[in-house]
């Protein structure tokens, strides 16, 4: 298990539940509105996307923030 240095563990967590809950409620409310499914897949793909991206982001500035210390 990798310690969290940089204390961004956490942020990123809730940041990338945030985003990924806004993809799911736009999908979810699109999917009412028109009631397509593939927009609804979208979104939702959309969702597990953001949440990786959150992530990858965050490890690359962990990553940078290593970089810095040396």
């Amino acid at each position: 298990m990798t310690q969290d240095r940089h204390k961004t563990g956490t942020v990123s967590k809730w940041l990338a539940i945030a985003i990924s809950a806004f993809f799911v409620a736009a999908g979810v409310a699109g999917y009412r509105r028109t009631g397509d499914p593939q927009l609804l897949l979208l979104f939702l793909a959309l969702a597990i996307v953001s949440f990786g991206v959150v992530k990858l982001a965050f490890y690359a500035i962990n990553r940078l923030l290593d970089s810095m210390e040396k």
